[in-house]
């Protein structure tokens, strides 16, 4: 495919070298200033044959016709000539953006523009022409170097006894290209300058391409000064000196290619480098020695092959990600899985109404996705009925425009041709039903409800069809559970700041505002609404859209009054204009969760309602610094794109977790069925188990795969690979049918039958949703044990028994069996995670890899302080931060290796002798020892895992980092790697100081193994680094919920208890360490301490006391006891 690539005339050099990945460029001549153009320099370049120049009229013409099939922009005005057109765009990044701040005396606020180009970047694909630049943008993207065909440049001779320097605008540009000190070196040389200089005396522009190219050959010598706080180590000329020969002196730059003495010189000291200078022209051969040096160097680090092979990949997977992300399905290319598609194709069916909630998510969803609307509109029989008569914006016609009740069949019949939906999408608007049809709808089917509060039963009977069901209503979520509904998901209502925001520039009018329903709401409306307007000025209307925000704006109080404790629009909407929002408390609405009275909003009573107007009116300051807290938190947290990203998240996470599952989402908990409990759904022995091939080692070459089924996911792991597959099924039926795509399938029970295989005949069995089924799981592991190969490992999917819902229906008294999922009707065996911990321990493997199957409502309860869960009637309290997410695990997903066994060997040794050795060293902490054993046995045993790391760590304690990390590097790179390679990288990079690198280790190491203490205590003191001491707080206690008796973490979490005066974990773990060891001095000291730090003077004297009986003469305890004391007498006399 010839590609027409449109670009802009900035850089001519830069523009030649993009042309030879062999497209068709169309250049614009950018307009450089009122009715000025920048023409291309046929002297700096001449023009490639597969470019061309267009007039911005042509190419705005040919924009519009679609003529263009991707634009590369040279700079940020470049992106918002092109703003308004849809088509694939990258963003070329040749500066950095501190340097043109500085050029331009710091005029500009750097948060502040990069905030402000935020639209024209988005989905806009950037590409930085160093990594320097694109951490000085700090924006996501490509690096892509420049790269050079010494070919192209003629062999240096640096016949004449000059330095050559090349550039635009060097003294204009100091503070990036170094013009001061670069004057500094040449001084007392002869020097050639080219390049557009006006203010340079002697500098000139370059007679053509072939001149540039006879200065390369002839100078002796290049000098670059380029400064590191503002530039690279290198540019395009310096590059292209390289290519063609030349040696080079550079200033000290650590981004810079030069090395001192083999391809140039370099220093910070100017002195040295004049010396550098004087030596090459004195001496031709070795300038031209050091040049071939440099010459080198381009064709190594900076090739013209490897330029364009990365701009050919940029360009490719940029058309491709525009295409997929388009809403039009590529040319027989298969969907991607929904939780991969960046924009996702959703059809929106609601009641057009423009001051619906639906408009506002449809706004918001149309941001980020392609929505086709489909439903009714409003009609004048509504709005009378409604009230609407002050509603001045017409309800537009949807995408679809739908009958009451509408098809879906007949929507989909209309959908543009190539739209391929990814999800269905109903909202409420008390106007209409779900299509009734909806059982043909064979894509995700989600609604949002947002009155449940008034209509509950009609809303467990209408969400019946729907696999995702959001509740605008957080009070209604446990009555949906309890009615058998598993993805149910509290969604609270937002603002939409485009049309609610603050109306800057209006004076405040009244007292108090309200906007929404008087005559229809109940009598307790109308009666607080009677109280104010008797004591205040109170302007009550029906408004909508922005003039309900302008209303709003123009009151000192916004007043809110909940119908049946409903979080409703007005609290976001209220707070989003600006003024303060005072509401009823609406308990267990949520509005506890988001709020705090008297810093976002300001909360009231019925019957102090006036007093607590007055107080505010009365406080001018306080009431205006509330609204503005208000405010700040509603922008920042509760919008409605928060809320569409909330939802396209969980959605997201769910197909994620089942990854090729193609279970039903919304299956209730609790069934009454009339069916044959034999008959299982159509897809139970088909699906995939993708979500188990991260546990499966890449290494593998011969599985065997128990409970096979049909054998789709041995047929996938085979897919372009050599690798034998076995199966075992049980069903006849699916044992055929696996026996056409599998190598060999054996049918019948897998407990009782013989199985035909040696030892060390896998290295891998699979048992995906096996074990639970089994009469006697232990015997059968035990049994397949010999079949793996030496480092063979088994997975298995288990379901977590503990999961909420199922300990909820169990306090109900239902233990209710079901087709599928973990009340599976053929389930023989129950499991929590412990209890498989010990089902694998008991038959000699152990544990190395675990992955979770998380239930999205679990991200509401991670949260800090967050330590009780309520399961319809069961409150379980005072959880660690893992045994709450233990609550939440659908299904465990685990990698275990069997433990090893001492052999004899024919030398009469033990096998792994030396490894034993070595270990038992590491126990007396002999690292000294334990490294040369652990060397010995590298010479027998080089792909040993647990050598390699003892290797690592021996090298650790003993402070050779750098022998260290290539040993770490190794283990990760095993097949199944260790988390102490993970431990071991992150502590090696917090040695170095490298604090970022350390937590993205850490962080990787403590979601394989969330209660490592070790791992935790590292990542907490990683955090601290970076100052983020509240989230190292709470990593501390979760290391000291997995093993309080680590001391390092426990002193940590103390100190940093103290520092921000946090005490609420402190005691409770104190007192744990000390009912293992109550006479600990040091502890016990620490816990009174914490007693005391919280005012509970009482129990620190008592703990006190248990210290003293232990050592009466502890000076630290009795200082602060004559303190407790001596502050207690001076409370009595006062």
């Amino acid at each position: 495919m010839q590609l027409k690539i449109l670009t802009f005339n900035w850089h001519e050099p830069y523009i030649c070298l993009l042309a030879r990945v062999g497209w068709e460029f169309f250049v614009v001549e950018p307009e450089v200033g009122s009715g000025q153009r920048r023409h291309w320099d046929y002297n700096m370049r001449p023009l490639p044959s597969n470019v061309t120049i267009v007039s911005a009229e042509e190419a705005k013409e040919r924009l519009q016709m679609e003529s263009f099939d991707l634009v590369i922009a040279n700079n940020i005005k470049d992106l918002v000539w092109v703003k308004d057109y849809a088509l694939p765009k990258i963003s070329v990044f040749h500066c950095r953006l501190s340097t043109e701040i500085a050029i331009g005396n710091n005029q500009v606020d750097c948060d502040r523009y990069l905030k402000s180009i935020e639209p024209v970047l988005r989905n806009v694909r950037n590409v930085f022409i160093s990594e320097s630049k694109r951490k000085d943008w700090g924006l996501e993207g490509e690096v892509i170097p420049h790269g050079l065909d010494v070919a192209d440049y003629k062999n240096y001779e640096g016949g004449t006894p000059a330095i050559l320097r090349v550039g635009n605008l060097l003294k204009e540009m100091d503070v990036a290209k170094g013009f001061g000190v670069s004057e500094q070196i040449i001084n007392g040389f002869p020097c050639i300058t080219l390049g557009l200089n006006p203010t340079i005396a002697d500098s000139r522009l370059s007679r053509g391409l072939d001149d540039l190219l006879e200065h390369y050959r002839q100078c002796r010598v290049y000098l670059n000064t380029t400064m590191e706080r503002y530039e690279d180590g290198y540019n395009l000329s310096l590059l292209e000196a390289m290519a063609s020969g030349m040696p080079i002196v550079s200033y000290k730059h650590s981004g810079s290619p030069i090395v001192d003495g083999v391809n140039g010189f370099i220093s910070e000291d100017i002195d040295r480098l004049k010396e550098n200078i004087a030596f090459l022209l004195e001496n031709p051969d070795c300038a031209r020695k050091m040049g071939e040096k440099a010459r080198n160097t381009i064709r190594r680090d900076f090739s013209l092959e490897k330029f364009l092979d990365s701009w050919r990949k940029v360009i490719h997977s940029t058309l491709v990600d525009f295409l997929k992300n388009s809403g039009i399905s590529m040319h027989g290319e298969a969907k991607e899985d929904f939780f991969k598609l960046t924009k996702k194709n959703i059809i929106l069916e609601y009641v057009s109404h423009p001051a619906t909630t639906a408009h506002y998510l449809e706004r918001a969803l149309r941001r980020k996705h392609n929505v086709v609307t489909c439903g009714a509109q409003i009609n004048e029989l509504v709005r009378e009925k409604w009230d609407l008569g002050a509603l001045k914006w017409e309800a537009k016609s949807q995408d679809i425009p739908c009958d009451v009740p509408s098809l879906y069949s007949e929507v989909e019949q209309r959908l543009p041709i190539g739209w391929v939906p990814d999800l269905y999408f109903w909202v409420e608007t008390g106007l209409s039903q779900p299509p009734k049809d909806l059982d043909q709808c064979k894509i995700p089917k989600a609604c949002y409800l947002i009155d449940t509060h008034i209509h509950l039963e009609q809303h467990l009977d209408l969400a019946r069809p729907f696999d995702f069901v959001f509740l605008a209503q957080k009070a209604y979520v446990e009555d949906f559970r309890r009615a058998g509904f598993e993805r149910v998901y509290w969604l609270p209502l937002a603002c939409d700041p485009e049309i609610h925001g603050k109306v800057e520039g209006l004076e405040k009018q009244c007292d108090v505002g309200f906007v929404g329903t008087v005559e229809q709401a109940p009598i307790r409306r109308k009666e607080l609404l009677l109280k104010l307007d008797a004591q205040f000025d109170l302007k009550c209307e029906r408004k909508f859209m922005e003039e309900m925000a302008e209303l709003y704006s123009h009151s000192r109080i916004v007043f809110n009054n909940a119908i049946r404790k409903d979080l409703n629009m007005r609290v976001f909407e209220g707070m989003c204009s600006g003024s303060m929002l005072l509401t009823d408390p609406a308990k267990g609405s949520g509005l506890e969760d988001f709020f705090q009275d008297g810093v976002h909003l300001a909360l009231y009573q019925d019957d102090t309602l006036t007093d607590t107007v007055r107080y505010y009116l009365d406080h001018p300051e306080e009431r205006n610094k509330i609204a503005e807290q208000g405010r700040a938190e509603v922008l920042a947290k509760h919008t409605y794109d928060h809320r569409m990203i909330q939802m396209i998240c969980i959605l997201d996470d769910f197909f994620q977790a089942q990854s090729g599952n193609a279970k039903s989402v919304n299956t209730p908990v609790v069934k009454t069925s009339d069916e044959s409990i034999s008959d299982k759904p159509e897809t139970y022995f088909s699906h995939v188990r993708r979500d188990l091939f991260p546990l499966i080692p890449d290494t593998a070459q011969c599985i065997l795969e128990v409970g096979c089924g049909e054998g789709a996911t041995g047929a996938e792991l085979k897919r372009g690979k050599n690798v034998f597959v076995a199966g075992i099924e049980l069903d006849s039926a699916s044992a055929e049918k696996a026996k056409c795509v599998l190598d060999e399938v054996l049918q019948g029970n897998v407990e009782t039958m013989t199985l035909p295989y040696g030892e060390q005949s896998f290295d891998c069995i699979i048992f995906g949703d096996i074990l639970e089924h089994l009469i006697d799981p232990l015997s059968l592991l035990k049994k397949v044990r010999p079949l793996l190969k030496p480092g063979g490992n088994i997975v298995a999917s288990i379901p977590n028994v503990q999961f909420y819902a199922v300990v909820g229906q169990l306090a109900e008294g239902n233990w209710t069996y079901q087709k599928e999922g973990i009340l599976d009707e053929t389930h023989l065996r129950f499991f929590t995670f412990k209890e498989i911990k010990k089902l694998f321990e008991t038959a000699g493997f152990e544990i190395d890899q675990t992955d979770e199957t998380l239930d999205p409502q679990y991200a509401s309860y991670n949260q800090p302080g967050v330590d009780t869960i309520k399961m319809g009637r069961v409150t379980i309290s005072d959880l660690s931060p893992e045994e709450m997410r233990q609550f939440f695990v659908f299904q465990y997903k685990v990698s275990a290796i069997a433990k090893k066994e001492m052999k004899g060997t024919l030398d009469g040794l033990t096998e792994n002798s030396f490894l034993a050795q070595a270990e038992e060293a590491v126990s007396k902490k002999n690292w000294q020892l334990a490294l040369k054993f652990f060397q010995d046995n590298e010479a027998l045993e080089p792909d040993c895992i647990k050598t390699t790391l003892g290797l690592a760590k021996s090298y650790m304690h003993l402070g050779d980092v750098e022998k260290a990390e290539p040993y770490y590097v190794k283990s990760l790179n095993s097949s199944r790697p260790p988390i102490e390679a993970r431990l071991g990288m992150g502590v090696m990079e917090f040695q170095r100081g490298n604090y970022s690198a350390a937590i993205g280790y850490l962080e990787n190491a403590r979601n394989l193994e969330p209660e490592n203490d070790k791992v935790l205590t590292a990542l907490g003191m990683a955090l601290m680094q970076t100052g983020e001491k509240e989230k190292a707080h709470d990593v501390f206690v979760c290391a000291l919920e997995s093993n309080v008796e680590n001391t390092l973490a426990m002193n940590e979490f103390l100190n940093l208890s103290y520092a921000l005066n946090r005490f609420e974990d402190a005691e409770r773990l104190l007192t744990r360490f000390l009912e293992l060891h109550p006479a600990n001095l040091h502890i016990l000291f620490g816990l009174a301490g914490v007693q005391f730090a919280s005012a509970n003077t009482e129990k620190a004297k008592d703990t006190l006391n248990t210290l003293l009986i232990f050592d009466p003469v502890h000076v630290d305890a009795r200082k602060l006891m004559d303190r407790i004391l001596g502050e207690e007498s001076y409370v009595s006399v006062y």
